[in-house]
């Protein structure tokens, strides 16, 4: 694809991303093969709208395996909160880690790498809640 109707179809992209109308955000996203787009995407369904099935899909669209599988050890320990933690064994989570890629800190957290503006409003909205 010409650099020029990729640069155009990601503005585009931005702009229905910015007026909040994901399906044509997506649309734009996807022709123009700009993962960083369907990642945003996906974040804004994952922690503004707190949809994480619907973030799914466009982290799986965009192949971000660390944002996954982040998700999977989520449900997994949302799973286990219900059916009660003591059902669930110790090493279970494990091989929902990608050691290779990234490792759990000491609260079970992946550190997922955040793009600048979600990070840039998340500051936003900690600061007005102070």
């Amino acid at each position: 694809m010409d650099a020029r109707i990729k640069e155009e179809l990601i503005r585009r992209g931005d702009a229905a991303f910015e007026d909040e109308d994901f399906h044509r955000a997506r649309e734009f996203y996807t022709k123009a093969d700009h993962k960083e787009g369907l990642i945003r995407i996906g974040d804004f369904y994952m922690y503004e709208k707190r949809l994480p099935l619907m973030a799914y899909g466009y982290y799986k669209k965009a192949g971000a395996q660390i944002k996954i599988d982040d998700l999977h050890r989520r449900m997994v320990g949302a799973f286990a909160q219900w059916i009660g933690p003591d059902k669930l064994k110790d090493d279970s989570l494990e091989e929902v880690y990608a050691p290779e890629q990234m490792t759990p800190d000491k609260d079970g957290m992946i550190r997922v790498p955040v793009a600048g503006e979600l990070l840039k409003e998340a500051r936003k909205i900690l600061e007005k809640q102070k």
